[in-house]
C-alpha cells in the first residue's frame, strides 16, 4: 500500500511540474504576442535628457536636440500609420519602408551633427552601438 501511495505522490508531482512548465512557456509566448507594435519606449524628452547627461550638452543644444527628436517622432508615427493604413505588407512595401527609414536616419544624423558637433555625435553613436550589442536579459 505504501508503494502505491508513494507512486501516486510521485506521479502527481511530475504532472504538476510539467503543467507548470508548459504554463510558463505559454505566458512568455503570449506576452510577446501582446506587445504593442513599434511604439516608442521612451519619450523624446527622456532621450534628450539622456543625451544631455551622457554628452554634457549645453541648455541650448539640449533644447535643439529635443525639438529634433520630437519632429522625428512625429514624422515616424505618421509614416507608420500610413503604412499600416495601406495594409498590404508585401515584400516591396516593407523594402520601401526600410529604405525610407535608412534615408531618414542619415538625414537625422546629419542634423544632430550640426547641433551637437561631430565628436559628440560620434560618441553618441558609439554609446548606442554598445547598448544595441549588449546581451538582453532573459525573462
Amino acid at each position: 500500500m505504501k508503494k502505491y501511495a508513494m507512486f501516486m505522490v510521485a506521479a502527481m508531482l511530475m504532472i504538476g511540474m510539467s503543467v507548470s512548465a508548459q504554463n510558463r512557456q505559454g505566458q512568455r509566448q503570449n506576452r510577446d504576442n501582446n506587445r504593442p507594435r513599434q511604439e516608442m519606449r521612451i519619450t523624446a524628452k527622456e532621450r534628450a535628457d539622456q543625451m544631455a547627461k551622457q554628452l554634457e550638452l549645453t541648455a541650448d543644444q539640449k533644447t535643439k536636440v529635443l525639438e529634433l527628436l520630437e519632429k522625428q517622432d512625429a514624422k515616424r508615427t505618421e509614416q507608420i500609420a500610413k503604412f499600416r493604413e495601406q495594409g498590404n505588407q508585401n515584400a516591396a512595401n516593407r523594402e520601401e519602408m526600410r529604405s525610407l527609414r535608412e534615408k531618414e536616419m542619415k538625414e537625422n544624423q546629419a542634423e544632430l551633427e550640426k547641433i551637437i558637433g561631430k565628436e559628440k555625435a560620434e560618441k553618441w553613436n558609439s554609446l548606442r552601438q554598445n547598448r544595441q550589442n549588449r546581451p538582453q536579459r532573459s525573462l
